[in-house]
């Protein structure tokens, strides 16, 4: 017989050469301690890239719709309302939950004299959305205004914008935030909102107010409720101390004669402490009205929006409303006007503004998907590369799903659960490692080869934990531009990243210790 020629190195190799050395490859030893070196580098690696995405999310909450500045273009929105100027003091206790409101003494004297109401918060109930939103008349989803990291000017014309183009005057009274300042204050703007303590420059700023040129708008700040709420809960002392101060605070503001007063509240507090979420408790904020045109004593049956409160304030001042401003001043409140025509242009930009920042979420939603899937079925190969399977293995599966399950029993699964970022931020990476460490230890007892039983456990429960949190902003929309429509779907990839990164550090520890040791 004659010998088959050897084969040319320059042709292609045939399909069974090709898969004989894919076995050859699959079938070499592995040098189980480069490997365990190489994968803690990658879970090193993988948990910074979980807290750089935590970061990206809360970065990227305050990122304005690309069309939001044709609503920045708009005209001003006809002639002012056929009032006189008048003088207006807003008080926001921030925190006060609607109980809390009505069991102040100086809201059941007032009442009789103003409208009450509950007032509906938009997502997420934090305070600086809320404060741009209430005082431009343009909702979170248009302005991007959606977290308290926003520290620049208000994007839109404000009501104290026209206040002063009607030539008067603002006044802001906090005690020692000047958060409302910054966003709406001018140079020029009156009022003392630097000293600890409300009541302490109250005097001052009411006698500035009174004696002002109308338009006189003044906007008191009162924060001690929001501070005790979150370190204690609504039931500490020293939130009912707060409450007590605030409502000795409402007294003085509302004894100012021939002035309107409203008192109201940018959110409510969970019991234990904590908003942001969709909780009722939360969005439901107290609202009282009292201002010429609108009637005494009665009870509004339906919750105000604060598209409609912005226009009522501007009724209230005898301005004309904010040029981007959508809502209509609710009957209860005064409104409408005769000369208030619904704000069509406005509205329909405003529509086109929410439709563009849809159309670009389902856009990123289309090819982060497949990337993410990608990214898991690579991961998952190299597992399978360095340990392989055992039977083990699928405990580690229910981890993520755990981890939330435990949260849901001790927080919400919504914004709300974030007291304060840093012993927040500890709280969920510690969660997320001491879930890694007894999977993995649990992992390790079962493992067929003792010999690489630590490594094997700590690549299975960390990197796995890892794929579910990578899965979270996936399935929640992964929206890094505009705020998602519910709180829990913005909340759910921090969890997840932030107990992924936790898991991962444990993982990584145990490879590199486990490479060490040997």
């Amino acid at each position: 017989m004659t010998e088959e020629p050897p084969p040319d190195p320059r042709e292609e190799p045939s399909a069974s050469y090709r898969l004989a050395g894919v076995a050859a490859l699959a079938d070499r030893p592995v040098d189980e301690r480069r490997v365990a070196l190489v994968m803690g580098a990658v879970g090193l690696t993988l948990a910074i890239g979980c807290g750089a995405l935590c970061e990206t999310l809360l970065a990227s909450a305050n990122a304005e719709p690309e069309d939001a500045a044709r609503l920045r273009a708009l005209a001003p929105q006809g002639p002012r309302p056929p009032r006189p100027y008048g003088r207006l003091a807003v008080l926001l206790v921030d925190g006060l939950r609607v109980d809390e409101a009505r069991a102040m003494a100086s809201w059941r004297a007032l009442a009789p004299e103003a409208t009450v109401a509950t007032a509906r918060v938009a997502l997420p109930s934090l305070s600086r959305p809320y404060y741009h939103h209430l005082f431009t008349g343009v909702s979170s989803d248009l302005s991007g205004v959606r977290s308290n990291r926003f520290e620049a000017p208000a994007r839109f014309d404000s009501l104290m914008d026209r206040v002063r183009a009607a030539g008067g005057r603002v006044f802001f009274a906090a005690d020692g935030l000047d958060w409302m300042r910054r966003m709406h204050g001018r140079e020029g703007d009156g009022g003392d909102d630097r000293r600890e303590g409300l009541g302490a420059s109250l005097d001052a700023t009411l006698a500035a107010w009174r004696e002002a040129p109308v338009p006189a708008l003044l906007v008191a700040h009162f924060v001690a409720t929001d501070s005790t709420a979150h370190r204690g809960g609504i039931r500490s002392e020293a939130h009912l101390d707060a409450l007590a101060a605030a409502d000795e605070v409402a007294a003085r503001i509302a004894a100012v004669p021939d002035a309107a007063f409203v008192l109201t509240s940018d959110h409510g507090h969970r019991e234990p402490g904590g908003h942001g979420g969709d909780e009722p408790e939360v969005r439901s904020t107290p609202l009282l009205f009292r201002a010429p045109g609108v009637a005494r004593g009665e009870q509004s049956p339906l919750p105000i929006d604060t598209d409609d409160l912005t226009l009522a304030l501007a009724l209230a001042l005898g301005v004309p409303r904010p040029r981007a401003a959508v809502g209509r001043a609710p009957e209860a409140l005064g409104g409408p006007g005769p000369d208030e025509p619904w704000p069509l242009h406005a509205a329909s930009v405003a529509t086109a503004v929410r439709g563009g920042a849809l159309e670009a979420l389902h856009e990123r939603q289309r090819w982060l998907g497949p990337l993410a899937l990608l990214a898991v079925v690579m991961l998952l190969g190299t597992i399978k590369r360095a340990y392989g399977f055992d039977r083990a293995t699928p405990l580690a599966l229910a981890g993520p799903a755990l981890l939330v399950a435990a949260h849901a029993a001790w927080r919400p699964l919504s914004l709300s659960a974030i007291d304060e970022r840093l012993p927040h931020a500890v709280r969920v990476v510690a969660a997320g490692a001491l879930a890694c460490a007894r999977r993995g230890a649990r992992l390790s007892r079962s493992a067929r080869a003792r010999a690489c039983a630590a490594r094997r456990a700590a690549a299975s429960a960390g990197f796995r934990n890892n794929r579910g949190a990578r899965r979270v902003p996936v399935a929640c929309g992964a929206a890094l531009g505009p705020w998602p429509l519910s709180a829990a779907a913005f909340y759910l990839p921090l969890l997840a990243c932030g107990a992924g990164g936790g898991a991962l550090l444990v993982a990584a520890a145990a490879l590199l210790a486990s490479a060490a040791r040997r």
